[in-house]
């Protein structure tokens, strides 16, 4: 009798786990939520060297994931978070002080910051020329860690094409897109 009922237990278990692993594939095959952040930011930009990196300082994103996800289903919050991934990034010209353009970039990092966690590289653009968009490359991160607070933030780091120096405003246009789970 001991051996029915630990036997049934068992297959209990194994059937209420199999049945949340079923629920939260299906979940899965819906949609992700993208998250939208934008900023206009003005860049000091005072290059002498075209072989370091100057990086400018922090840009809070603040995000509130918490509230983004009950925006879209009230059942659901930042624990039921089970993804995060920068899926798109652009820098794009605004106006500068000196008449420079963004063709003064060559190459740029973007990080991700959040307290308690070490910088996290997320997006990379090369030998960029083009002087009013810098599309950048997205690196496969998965960021959930960064946006379990809303204390998160950007950095970007950049390295001249020339000599320069000069007050550039641009706006950055980025996208993340979120999972959550039972």
């Amino acid at each position: 009798m001991k051996k029915l009922i630990v036997l049934a237990t068992v297959v209990s278990l194994f059937f209420v786990t199999g049945c949340r692993d079923i629920v939260n594939s299906v979940l899965d095959a819906l949609p992700p939520i993208n998250v939208p952040f934008s900023t206009t930011l003005q860049v000091p930009f005072a290059a002498v060297s075209t072989t370091t990196y100057t990086r400018t300082p922090e840009i809070p994103m603040n995000i509130d994931l918490d509230a983004q996800i009950k925006q879209n289903n009230p059942k659901y919050s930042i624990n039921n978070l089970k993804s995060v991934q920068l899926s798109t990034l652009s820098l794009d010209y605004v106006n500068s002080d000196l008449g420079n353009q963004l063709d003064v970039i060559k190459n740029a990092n973007i990080y991700v910051k959040a307290p308690n966690q070490a910088e996290r590289l997320i997006a990379t653009a090369y030998d960029n020329t083009n002087p009013t968009t810098i599309t950048f490359n997205i690196e496969n991160a998965e960021l959930i860690e960064y946006f379990r607070t809303s204390q998160n933030s950007l950095i970007i780091e950049v390295q001249a094409a020339r000599a320069t120096a000069d007050k550039i405003t641009m706006k950055m246009n980025s996208g993340f897109k979120i999972k959550v789970q039972l």
